[in-house]
């Protein structure tokens, strides 16, 4: 069957839009060049999926099937709360320890995982990332499905915020401890 990387290209430009990132921003988050951005929106074909395809979707929250069902003319779904969270967990298992305060250690063992993202924070030149910006959202112990809902929705908010802002607002809104 005929892939058609034209249509994941569109798919990924579009959800990068829609994020307000651009092609260097998404280029920065993925660890590539932004000609590989450019590459891939373009449509131009691989051999097999890469491992840059694959962190765009990651990236994205595609499911793991999207990037197949995208190839063969279909639309990517999203992951939903429990997926993102199994995903998420799924990838730190078996990770070292990190070294942490008590009070971030207390709050990571309080209340369901909900989310988490890496958001990449440029470089004085914007050449570079600098740094990553690491956020855990973490639910209330004993929420309803109904406020874990609204709660993902605040997040979801803050997060698309946070993209769309430049990295001083990302570091002195958003990354200050409330």
């Amino acid at each position: 069957m005929e892939r058609d990387w034209a249509r994941l290209g569109d798919a990924i430009r579009r959800d990068r839009k829609a994020a307000g990132m651009s092609q260097e921003e998404l280029g920065a988050a993925l660890d590539v060049s932004r000609a590989t951005v450019q590459a891939i929106e373009r449509g131009v074909a691989f051999k097999k999926l890469t491992p840059t395809h694959r962190a765009a979707a990651a990236h994205f929250r595609w499911t793991p099937d999207s990037l197949d069902a995208v190839l063969a003319g279909g639309e990517p779904a999203y992951m939903n709360a429990d997926q993102r969270a199994a995903t998420f967990i799924a990838n730190t298992e078996g990770a070292p320890p990190v070294d942490l305060p008590l009070r971030i250690k207390t709050a990571l063992a309080d209340g369901p995982l909900l989310d988490a993202t890496v958001l990449t924070l440029p470089g004085d030149d914007d050449d570079d990332p600098d740094a990553q910006m690491v956020v855990i959202v973490k639910g209330r112990e004993g929420a309803t499905p109904e406020q874990v809902r609204r709660a993902l929705l605040r997040w979801e908010k803050t997060e698309a915020q946070l993209r769309r802002s430049g990295p001083e607002q990302a570091t002195s809104e958003g990354g200050a401890e409330k």
